[in-house]
């Protein structure tokens, strides 16, 4: 099967009108299979069919190492961890991460306003920020305001303002006293919360940014460089996946476990097509039964990672 047709079929997928989510997902396994040496490396001696849960989920860390993904393209790469290395998730285009992310994120925040004021890296000058990217595709016009890790002056407009940004990024500007939003502006906060220099709590984040801000609505995302897809969700909430993304929760010897148990979260995303469509990540969370996801922390001992650590680095 070429890249091209799978494509296609995930696009489809995407618009409500193809084929079942188990056996797109197993035919683009079978591709990378085929493409990757890494990933045929990795499956090797695993089922070649099944459930969708039975799909070899390549461990998040194997995108630290070469070989992986598509070559040339887009790449996009993580934060780093507080070791410093940074992983790389390589695509041969962004159509599909384009085509689904802002479908998803206008279902689940709908009435999104304009212009955007993020505090993120500009993506002119950090090309390889996946969650810049997304952001650039939910809102225009964007101004950014964090540079080399760095929270600058944030010049608010006097209309409702959809305004992205990490954790830590949000701690910092609160510290400045920005004071209120326009009215029926939108807050999304994304990143983790603990770090090695300071700890934010989440519940203490989002009560001051409630007291400061006064957003119309505050929303949580969740993503990660190594998936196309994000999930959305609010405090106190759940997070969504796309139906063309699913997560499960397994117990340390990767059996899945029920409802509503906490494990170790695989995620399998149609999205990522060029990577590795199943990944188990270092992260904790409990699946409920309508796909949901709430999360609990990252493993006893797994390094800390994500955006939030770009600003962290530099304070």
């Amino acid at each position: 099967m070429s890249r091209p047709s799978l494509v296609a079929r995930v696009r489809r997928f995407v618009e409500g009108t193809g084929e079942p989510f188990e056996a797109l997902a197993w035919a683009l396994h079978h591709h990378q299979r085929q493409v990757h040496p890494v990933i045929a490396a990795f499956a090797a001696g695993s089922p070649s069919d099944g459930a969708w849960t039975d799909l070899p989920a390549v461990p998040v860390d194997l995108f630290r190492e070469p070989g992986l993904g598509a070559a040339g393209g887009t790449t996009f790469r993580t934060s780093g961890t507080t070791s410093g290395r940074r992983g790389a998730h390589h695509l041969v285009d962004t159509e599909l991460y384009d085509f689904a992310s802002p479908r998803w994120a206008h279902r689940c925040v709908p009435g999104l306003p304009s212009p955007t004021v993020a505090l993120l890296e500009d993506p002119a000058r950090v090309p390889d920020s996946s969650l810049s990217h997304m952001v650039k595709l939910l809102g225009d016009p964007v101004s950014w305001h964090v540079t080399d890790g760095r929270v600058g002056v944030v010049r608010l407009p006097e209309v409702p303002t959809f305004v992205p940004t990490t954790a830590f990024a949000l701690a910092e500007w609160l510290e400045q006293s920005p004071g209120p939003l326009p009215a029926g502006s939108v807050l999304m906060i994304t990143g983790g919360y603990k770090g090695r220099i300071r700890r934010i709590e989440a519940v203490d984040l989002v009560r001051e940014a409630r007291r400061q801000l006064r957003p119309a609505r505050l929303v949580l995302e969740y993503g990660m460089t190594e998936l196309s897809s994000q999930l959305w969700g609010a405090p106190g909430v759940p997070f969504l996946p796309p139906p063309w993304l699913r997560v499960v929760a397994v117990d340390p010897l990767g059996v899945p476990v029920g409802p509503g148990q906490v494990g170790q979260l695989r995620f399998v995303d149609l999205c990522n097509v060029d990577g590795a469509v199943a990944i188990e990540t270092m992260d904790q969370g409990a699946v409920g039964a309508d796909g949901s996801v709430s999360l609990h922390g990252r493993l006893e001992g797994a390094p800390l990672r994500g955006c939030s650590l770009t600003i962290e680095e530099a304070s």
